[in-house]
């Protein structure tokens, strides 16, 4: 098949926590040989980019920061801008926080005497209960904005682990205040229409890769673009078989990529 472009989940896909999946610096390498081009799309928010940066070369794969990496952090804080708000309430790490702080004020505690905008919620490893509870205030009596950079429900770590996700915290939300977040990350098609104009590609040109059958696969059928799901994270040949939306290809993982588009 001819692709101009992959567009590669990250955790489950191309890694599992610390360990980088068996053959997948054969298959970058073999991209690189035949020039077609890769990003690197995480849903997680609670790194910057320049983590994955330093991850993914780490591994031993080329890559460039400006070129290779997209998140649904960089799609969030688009949407904020396009929204006009100002001032955000703020769900999420640090490293969120400081890039949310580049182009908006924000706060992260309620306060009775203060409205924000916007509430937004991203993947965070640092929450605390206040954080919580001051979205679901804000929420239950104002009519704000409930953004989210995901809803991945967990993460996978090493040893078949799983972590809870932003999609975990989103629910608490939810069932305090009967508020569903407008979700950035996939499966919102927004980041491949993006994608395509920084890589001046067509719709089928592209592919998408991932583990995930509600996002990773989710947001190509949304954006009508080929996809494939890769058993090595979250989802197995049984998940496929059950879920709605199928992929266009199921390969064991990425190793097996290089055969599929010599097809």
């Amino acid at each position: 098949m001819k692709k101009k472009l992959i567009i590669f989940d990250m955790d489950g896909t191309v890694y599992l926590g610390k360990n980088l999946i068996n053959g997948a610096k054969e298959t970058f390498d073999y991209l690189n040989q035949k020039k077609i081009d890769y990003v690197f799309f995480t849903n997680n928010s609670s790194h910057d980019l320049d983590f994955y940066f330093r991850k993914i070369q780490n591994f031993g794969i080329k890559c460039s920061l400006e070129k290779n990496f997209y998140s649904s952090v960089e799609v969030t804080l688009s949407y904020l801008k396009d929204l006009g708000v100002h001032l955000v309430y703020c769900i999420g790490n640090k490293s969120f926080k400081d890039k949310v702080a580049k182009s908006f004020k924000y706060i992260d505690r309620y306060d009775e005497n203060v409205t924000p905008d916007a509430v937004v919620c991203g993947f965070s490893t640092e929450l605390v209960y206040d954080e919580l509870k001051g979205a679901c205030l804000y929420l239950e009596q104002h009519e704000l904005p409930f953004i989210a950079t995901n809803l991945d429900w967990r993460c996978p770590i090493e040893d078949g682990l799983y972590i809870p996700d932003c999609g975990g915290m989103c629910e608490w939300i939810y069932h305090c205040t009967g508020k569903r977040a407008t979700v950035m990350g996939k499966p919102n098609p927004v980041m491949i229409d993006y994608l395509m104009k920084q890589f001046n590609v067509r719709k089928d040109e592209i592919i998408i890769i991932g583990d995930r059958l509600y996002t990773d696969i989710l947001v190509g059928v949304n954006a009508h673009v080929d996809s494939v799901c890769v058993l090595s994270g979250e989802s197995s040949s049984e998940d496929v078989k059950k879920y709605e939306h199928k992929p266009t290809y199921v390969i064991d993982s990425i190793k097996e990529l290089p055969a599929l588009l010599e097809e």
